[in-house]
């Protein structure tokens, strides 16, 4: 296994209301380091990677969804890559993140997942984001899906993207 890279993680999680479930500051970094462990990640041992995490509301993610995506409802998470430094630069500044902790609770409920396991889910995804990974067609869902399934599974969560079955 590759040595990993250091992460300089910002986490923010202003006006979201008492008692909103959320990972640990330990959980995140777990997750996102797992993420920073891919081909494309680059990272040698000792780089820098530094990534904010903010956790907003369904109304703050629906205004960001709308406006970089076209789209007039909130979503689970967001991601936003920073362009690339010159290599002169000790830290890659990878981008920001936002994740919807309200809708991140719905779906783990609705598809029967634990909450932090969707967690992880969605920092592992949006981080693969950072790194250049998309799934706007089936070869790069394919290959993004490989990896996030790889890095839950060294983590101990079940594939996402198998429903679980339902006992009557």
């Amino acid at each position: 296994m590759r040595a990993r890279p250091v992460l300089i993680l910002h986490i923010s999680s202003d006006d979201l209301g008492e008692g909103m479930p959320l990972p640990s500051r330990m959980q995140a970094r777990r997750a996102i380091l797992a993420a920073l462990q891919s081909p494309s990640a680059r990272m040698e041992a000792g780089r820098c990677a530094e990534i904010s995490l903010r956790f907003v509301d369904n109304a703050e993610m629906a205004a960001l969804n709308a406006a970089f995506r076209g789209k007039d409802a909130p979503t689970n998470c967001l991601s936003f890559p920073q362009p690339s430094l010159p290599a002169i630069f000790r830290r890659d500044l990878l981008g920001d993140m936002a994740i919807a902790p309200a809708v991140v609770a719905q779906e783990a409920a609705e598809q029967g997942k634990g909450l932090l396991d969707h967690y992880r889910h969605l920092l592992i995804h949006s981080t693969l984001h950072l790194l250049g990974y998309d799934h706007q067609n089936e070869a790069e869902a394919a290959e993004m899906e490989a990896l996030e399934c790889r890095f839950l599974a060294e983590m101990g969560v079940a594939d996402p993207y198998v429903q679980p079955a339902v006992h009557e």
